[in-house]
């Protein structure tokens, strides 16, 4: 009489170690964050004026989600706009007319994982920026980016929902064929 009643249980245990083995097999090898692999001025640089821009090249494309650039001197923040991510490139453009001496760019982006990667490099520049210095401070636009988004806490919850589907529908199939075949 024991036999019939491990059956079910041994077919659920073999749903459920089939239904993980899939999940690890189709999950593949996990992403790394993007690593950033230089900036326009380069971190320590001396240059000749305040550039236009702030150019940070990643070694893979990120998202949009959570894209945040900081760049303070010795007049504060200088950033103008919304930073413009293209690919692996993002770009903040800088208030025309920025005063010479040394800046410190704080940056944040998402991975294209969906986790946050940040950090910090500094510039000096001899000259003001060309153009004319912005008579109001920079504020961020409507749907800007202004901390970090909970999407990279969505995922767990997939792989949560992937693990239950497949055990329900294991146990449902199990349930239906023990129904039909009582052996």
């Amino acid at each position: 009489m024991s036999r019939p009643a491990a059956r079910p249980l041994g077919r659920l245990l073999l749903v459920v170690l089939g239904a993980a083995i899939t999940l690890v097999v189709a999950a593949g090898p996990a992403s790394a964050h993007d690593v950033l692999a230089s900036t326009t001025p380069a971190n320590g640089s001396t240059e000749a004026r305040v550039p236009a821009s702030v150019v940070l090249t990643f070694d893979q494309p990120a998202i949009a989600m959570g894209t945040k650039l900081v760049v303070t001197g010795p007049s504060g923040e200088v950033q103008q706009g919304d930073p413009v991510l293209v690919d692996n490139t993002v770009t903040q453009p800088l208030q025309g007319g920025a005063a010479a001496g040394a800046y410190t760019v704080e940056w944040r982006v998402t991975s294209a994982d969906g986790h946050p990667v940040s950090g910090t490099f500094t510039f000096t520049a001899r000259a003001a920026g060309k153009g004319q210095p912005a008579t109001t401070p920079a504020t961020p636009g409507p749907g800007a980016a202004t901390g970090l988004e909970p999407a990279s806490r969505v995922w767990p919850w997939v792989i949560a929902l992937a693990v239950l589907s497949f055990v329900v529908v294991g146990a449902v199939a199990l349930g239906r064929r023990a129904a039909r075949d009582p052996e």
